[in-house]
């Protein structure tokens, strides 16, 4: 039964990967597939590893299958984000970092023996390492994800609720992977030491049949939700509109809290190269919420926003620079301007006096 659960599994996940690829050619489709193919391989080489002898001829694929685990819920984060409007840029990268310091240090660990047999991984500290790496990284990806639902269904209106469904799904199927891999963790960690403990084989196998269920469950839920809810496969982002402005709605303060963050502790308005896209990313935010958000909480659009608060930043040197041993270029740079004559045009409208009247009202005051 577990032998053609497992197979059912791998062929279903590999066909769904393919029908979803040519249900709207797009980049948000083309990471769902991606997902199922990951999870057909990694289920693909669970059952040879079960029921035929690779484990044994081939025992350097042993680690693979790790790999892919942390592999698994890093495409299902980069989905999340994509589905939500968010792109994957350089500094989202690390999300790969799990797969491929696993990758390397498995390679690593695996040429440190001459001949490399199945012993010297099941059960070892490394591969017990690798296991407890799962868990923890699929615990991050959960509460990612969590936090990113959590904050769209505050702000979502009635109406998108349904909208939400399949994200949701993904959810609960990362924690059920994450219960999987922390069952298995618990089993290479504490069953198997105790060689002559009678339920060991018991154990074994309720382990096996949560991850082969949970495997299969996904899938079906995904094919209910392709016929049901063909619009969750349309390739299109999910827009979520915040309600107008209210001082009680909880998603507006979070936002507003953590743009206040951003801009008094991270000071990310001093980046010359920052624009209204990279602030809504690391929002995590649409641009055109941000927008929104700027204009009712402060009537101001991006641009004005930013260079207030970056002449604000250019006030404090000056008023800091008793000595006058910083130009003007100099603190245009240092206050995130791109040259000196933006600067002066944007100091004197929201200060209303130049730099140099600036200095001479501090020196006044001073005296």
């Amino acid at each position: 039964m577990a032998l053609i659960l497992f197979l059912w599994s791998f062929v279903q996940s590999t066909l769904t990967a393919i029908a979803i690829s040519f249900v709207n050619k797009s980049r948000l489709n083309y990471i769902l597939s991606g997902i199922f193919l990951t999870l057909g391989g990694n289920t693909l080489l669970q059952y040879l590893n079960r029921f035929t002898d690779l484990k044994h001829n081939m025992p350097e694929f042993m680690f693979v299958s790790d790999m892919l685990d942390f592999m698994l819920p890093s495409l299902i984060l980069w989905y999340v984000w994509e589905l939500f409007g968010k792109t994957l840029n350089k500094k989202d990268y690390y999300i790969f970092a799990p797969a491929v310091i696993s990758l390397i240090c498995s390679i690593t660990y695996i040429t440190s023996f001459q001949p490399f047999t199945f012993s010297h991984f099941i059960g070892s500290i490394f591969h017990i390492g690798l296991l407890a790496g799962i868990v923890m990284w699929k615990s991050f990806v959960f509460y990612k994800v969590y936090k990113q639902l959590k904050l769209a269904k505050a702000s979502a209106k009635n109406k998108q609720k349904e909208d939400l469904l399949w994200p949701n799904i993904l959810l609960m199927f990362i924690g059920l992977s994450l219960w999987v891999a922390f069952l298995l963790l618990s089993y290479h960690s504490f069953v198997i030491p105790l060689s002559n403990n009678p339920t060991q084989e018991v154990i074994r196998q309720i382990i096996e049949f949560n991850y082969i269920i949970f495997n299969s469950s996904i899938i079906l839920v995904t094919m209910f939700f392709v016929m049901k809810y063909p619009k969750a496969f349309s390739g299109n982002t999910i827009e979520i509109k915040l309600e107008d402005k209210q001082e009680d709605n909880s998603i507006y303060k979070y936002y507003v809290e953590r743009l206040n963050q951003l801009i008094d502790v991270e000071k990310v308005h001093l980046e010359t190269e920052l624009n209204e896209k990279g602030l809504a990313e690391q929002l995590e935010i649409q641009s055109y919420l941000l927008s929104k958000l700027l204009n009712d909480h402060l009537g101001k659009s991006f641009s004005e926003f930013i260079n207030e608060k970056r002449v604000q930043h250019a006030m404090h040197l000056i008023a800091e620079d008793t000595d006058k041993k910083m130009t003007n270029f100099a603190i245009a740079v240092d206050s995130g301007f791109r040259s000196e004559s933006v600067f002066y045009v944007n100091f004197k409208k929201h200060s209303g006096m130049t730099p140099r009247q600036y200095r001479s009202q501090l020196k006044e005051k001073a005296a």
